[in-house]
């Protein structure tokens, strides 16, 4: 049973500075703080806490064997998706009573009641339907950063007053760390929106490359340098969210959309070829509005709708039969139009099939399971169960936003009190977001 509990570090890569300091502790036979450390894990979904309590469990270190409890355990870490706790699960049930079987079932109930967090939706279609700013100005490429020919991106959320007055601004994201963040927050407070007469609260991401766009043999070779895939895959939370950074950097730049399909396997390896520019096609056709995801035939046709929005104002209703013209290099596009976009068309873009390690969200979903905070505060912009959990734990940033979105939702006293609770931990947004809403 060792075997398994200690492999299982090196094959599901889930480990984080508390993961490894309860491994730490299990091999100097420190079973209570193990115990406690693989336990705080598991509210945030964390299979590999699950299958490491269920091997102490079968095991009996730090208490007496208990198959009931490592049945339990290896149900829920099986639950999660942890690699190897089914097949091990199953070999154990054939040495369980009925009743030792229905004790876990109902153990297990219990267990997955706490767990807060779930698997994240990789493939959702962006939000691309956010006002557009009537005055944008240009952040400064830094001079270091141009020098060098450092290249990047930085993710802001920020409050627009009723006059389209940007006001409070903070980072989401940022790769690298400390380069562009400047340079982006001056640029952000310049831009100006159409009066309105409410508060918006708005994200944007702003990329900085020079020459064409992002050389993705440069990034590859970065994450070469950096050995971050080899560290990520052995559990670094560190390196699992640089990893998700650099991986989310080409993946908007490079042009295509992707469709992570969680039924194809974890792969040992990064594969960049995935982000080699695809040609776009167009539409033979007129009056559709919304988003799509169709199959197409290597002629162009449509043959099936693997995901559609219609908007109210479509003249099309269904896509089927209809035809893309020009070069077809994929058998899955996303078809794009809304009412509230400037573009006048329908945006065409290959849908490449690829495997969730590289999704820059799940590397980035794995350092927050594994414990890392900033990635937990990435994850809280993309997921509101994220935002709940870190709203438990008084998160400053997490208390402020979500403190101003609560307002204009019309929750005031509730969003004031987050606000208050931001201040009171020196955050400094929060301040500047009180005073827009007294």
């Amino acid at each position: 049973m060792k075997k398994w509990f200690i492999a299982a570090l090196f094959t599901c890569g889930f480990a984080h500075a508390d993961m490894l300091d309860a491994l730490k502790a299990y091999e100097n036979k420190d079973f209570a703080q193990a115990q406690q450390q693989f336990s705080a894990l598991l509210p945030l979904g964390n299979e590999l806490a699950a299958f490491n309590l269920g091997a102490m469990a079968y095991q009996g270190e730090g208490q007496a064997p208990n198959l009931t409890e490592a049945l339990a355990y290896f149900m829920l870490a099986a639950d999660l998706k942890h690699t190897q706790a089914n097949d091990l699960l199953q070999k154990l049930l054939q040495n369980a009573s009925e009743q030792q079987v229905e004790q876990a079932h109902q153990r297990f109930e219990q267990l997955k009641q706490g767990v807060v967090i779930v698997a994240t939706d990789l493939d959702k279609p962006r939000n691309d339907s956010l006002p557009q700013p009537i005055r944008r100005v240009n952040p400064d490429y830094p001079a270091e950063a141009a020098r060098s020919g450092q290249f990047g991106y930085v993710k802001l959320r920020y409050l627009v007053d009723e006059q389209g007055k940007v006001t409070a601004v903070d980072t989401i994201d940022a790769y690298p760390q400390r380069v562009f963040e400047k340079s982006s927050i001056r640029a952000i407070k310049r831009w100006r929106y159409e009066p309105s007469g409410q508060k918006h609260l708005m994200t944007v991401r702003l990329d900085y490359s020079l020459g064409v766009g992002v050389n993705i043999a440069a990034v590859e070779q970065t994450v070469a340098e950096h050995n971050l895939w080899t560290y990520a895959i052995a559990g670094s939370p560190q390196h699992q969210l640089a990893l998700g950074m650099l991986l989310s950097l080409v993946d908007i730049q490079s042009g295509n959309g992707f469709r992570y399909n969680p039924e194809l396997p974890l792969t040992a390896a990064a594969d960049f070829s995935i982000f080699k520019k695809r040609a776009d096609p167009k539409p033979a056709f007129d009056g559709f509005w919304g988003f799509a995801e169709v199959r197409v035939n290597p002629d162009g046709v449509i043959t099936e709708e693997l995901k559609t929005e219609f908007e109210a104002r479509s003249e099309v209703t269904s896509l089927v039969g209809l035809t893309l013209t020009g070069k077809i290099e994929t058998d899955v596009y996303r078809l794009h139009r809304r009412s509230d976009l400037q573009n006048r068309g329908v945006s065409v873009t290959p849908a490449v099939e690829a495997s969730r390690t590289m999704s820059g969200l799940y590397w980035w979903e794995q350092s927050a399971k594994n414990g890392n905070v900033h990635a937990q505060r990435i994850m809280a912009a993309y997921d509101r169960q994220w935002e709940d959990y870190l709203l438990a734990q008084q998160d400053a940033e997490v208390l402020a936003w979500a403190g101003s979105r609560l307002i204009l939702e019309g929750e005031r006293e509730r969003g004031m009190q987050f606000l208050e609770q931001a201040i009171a931990q020196n955050y400094k947004p929060a301040a500047e977001m009180k005073k827009q809403f007294m």
